[in-house]
């Protein structure tokens, strides 16, 4: 287990600031319990700034937390809205273009000046809950760039396609059926944690490197169909294995977790455990 305050002892609590970026499957169902914990933990203070541009449409209504009256509004903007005025929280988004640059996210964590208070120490958090690449790099040079920051990455398997886009689904061959019938269920969180500038938990990219066959701009795939789509199920316990992580920080300011691998077709996971890291940390 890793206990946060102990980096910092000079100060008496720990304010959450946490961006999540993406706002759709896992990053939408993650808001909903996000929300739920910063009302449950009333004492323990958190900001939530929420990215994503993307517009709701018709065809996110059967796996993202999105009604029929949401239809062509945006994302973010949504569940900020939504999740604000439930829990009584102020919640910040940023819809007006995809996240693309250090500098870009940077500025996603400069919202800080009403939420400093004496021997207050405020956490960054980062959320990656995208299914491209390219903003994975992007948040992964981030927390390279970053002297202090918990960076928290979901990721979930696409579920099989045929090659050939063409052919309907009664000409598949038997294994290509039972290829996209098995697919799609398996996924990982990682959490890196770098403070007073040492790398303490490898990031997602240490674990699982980054593609770089896949490093297209999302401003680029504006409007297309995935290429891979995902199961609404397995965004749903991508996003549990994110709440889970979120209230032991609310819960005991500590990461207990360092990789989570899951299905969620058989309902399990296996978490592999942070280290215990010797201190003082200089």
């Amino acid at each position: 287990m890793i206990q946060l305050s102990n980096f910092h002892p000079e100060y008496t609590k720990i304010m959450y600031y946490i961006v999540l970026i993406g706002s759709g499957g896992t990053g939408g169902y993650a808001v909903q319990r996000i929300t739920k914990q910063m009302s449950a933990f009333s004492d323990v203070r958190s900001y939530l700034m929420l990215a994503d541009p993307d517009v709701i449409e018709e065809r996110n209504l059967l796996r993202q937390p999105f009604i029929t009256r949401d239809l062509g509004l945006k994302k973010s903007e949504v569940l900020s809205s939504r999740y604000g005025s439930t829990y009584g929280l102020k919640i910040g988004s940023s819809a007006e273009k995809y996240i693309e640059s250090v500098e870009e996210l940077e500025s996603l964590f400069s919202h800080t000046s009403y939420l400093h208070s004496q021997r207050q120490y405020i956490q960054k958090v980062l959320i990656g809950a995208v299914d491209n690449d390219f903003s994975r790099k992007i948040m992964n040079d981030y927390f390279n760039h970053s002297d202090d920051l918990v960076y928290i990455d979901a990721g979930i398997e696409g579920i099989y396609l045929p090659e050939n886009g063409d052919k309907q689904e009664d000409e598949w061959t038997d294994t290509e059926l039972e290829d996209h019938l098995e697919s799609g269920y398996s996924g990982q969180v990682v959490v890196g944690l770098k403070k007073k500038g040492e790398v303490i938990l490898q990031p997602i990219h240490g674990i699982y490197p980054i593609d770089s066959n896949d490093l297209i701009p999302p401003s680029h795939n504006c409007g297309l169909e995935p290429s891979q789509p995902q199961r609404m199920i397995a965004n749903e316990m991508a996003a549990l294995q994110i709440s889970i992580l979120m209230n032991e920080l609310f819960a005991s300011n500590s990461i207990r977790t360092h990789v989570i691998n899951f299905n969620a077709q058989l309902g399990n996971s296996r978490a592999e455990a942070a280290p215990d890291v010797p201190l003082p940390i200089n």
